[in-house]
């Protein structure tokens, strides 16, 4: 059975595909849909622009009885803990309730080297727009639900390349794959299954000194970027294009930002990385630095999965 989860913004989590509790059926909007304009030349069409609609996703949610009110009740009050997260794992007999809660546990280990979680899973962002009650009919209550998209469907790859540093990451309450690259230094390895351009995440380990960042799609070099500035040990220099705005911040050993170095990077880079379709090979360098910690969180997009 494929498998919807609700995370808040807290981290915790509302399965509305357990029999025992909620059953989310009549799903509506898992593809997508293109806005797009044309401009007519004699029997020919051009096309002048093309953008992906927001996407809307509904259905409809039952609460079992006994005590259908209260669990209704109870998961119109996580809803309000927005923005929230919607993961998704299709029915393609890889993937187990019990699998996804034994990657929660095994993923809080995150720095074992060359330990690897694999499970196919897709997420995306959004907040629930509409919930829509009805009355308690027979031996269960039905409510009709929107959740509006922020996002695509994005899958996460995490990569790191520490190369022996003790560094320690940002925790979270739910845990997203992730793999230990034993790779060449200061460089990791992202391999891309989406024609879609990709945002990620990328992670650059103090201490270093102006540290300065390539990206290679498939050899070819895709972008550059640089920061005049000092990260002390144990901090980490972030440059994410995950959220809007983009930022280049430098963050502690407790993942709290102490500087913005967005107006410290180099301008006459591009610095803002986005994977593209095949093999992302990203390296760092630093003025007095040798062996540079390296990570990413990629979030792989896809129109519809």
């Amino acid at each position: 059975m494929r498998i919807f989860t609700l995370y808040d913004k807290d981290g915790k989590s509302y399965d509305i595909t357990s029999k025992e509790q909620a059953f989310f059926y009549g799903i509506a909007g898992l593809g997508y849909e293109d806005e797009t304009e044309f401009q007519r030349i004699d029997e020919r069409y051009k096309l002048l622009s093309k953008y992906r609609k927001q996407s809307e996703i509904t259905g409809t949610i039952r609460f079992w009885q006994p005590e259908a009110e209260q669990k209704y009740f109870e998961f119109a009050q996580f809803c309000q803990n927005g923005p929230l997260t919607l993961r998704y794992a299709p029915d393609s007999g890889k993937v187990s309730q019990s699998d996804f809660d034994k990657a929660f546990v095994e993923g809080r280990a995150l720095y074992l080297p060359y330990r690897t979680i694999t499970y196919e899973s897709y997420y995306r962002r959004g907040l629930v727009t509409l919930i829509d009650k009805t009355d308690v009919l027979g031996n269960c209550l039905e409510i009709t639900i929107k959740f509006k998209a922020e996002t695509p469907w994005f899958k996460v790859v995490r990569e790191y390349n520490y190369g022996g540093q003790g560094i320690t990451g940002k925790k979270y309450d739910y845990e997203y794959p992730y793999n230990y690259s034993g790779s060449v230094s200061n460089q990791i390895t992202i391999e891309s299954d989406s024609r879609q351009q990709s945002p990620c995440k990328i992670i650059i380990a103090g201490p270093c000194t102006n540290p300065s960042w390539n990206h290679y799609l498939n050899g070819v070099l895709q972008s550059t970027g640089k920061v005049l500035a000092e990260i002390l040990p144990n901090h980490r220099l972030i440059i994410d294009t995950t959220t809007i705005p983009y930022s280049i911040k430098e963050v502690n050993a407790l993942n709290q930002e102490v500087a913005d170095l967005y107006q410290a990077s180099d301008f006459d880079t591009q610095r803002f990385i986005r994977l593209g379709y095949g093999q992302n090979i990203i390296t760092v360098a630093a003025l007095d630095s040798v062996e540079i910690g390296i990570g990413a969180e990629a979030e792989i997009e896809y129109a519809t999965v």
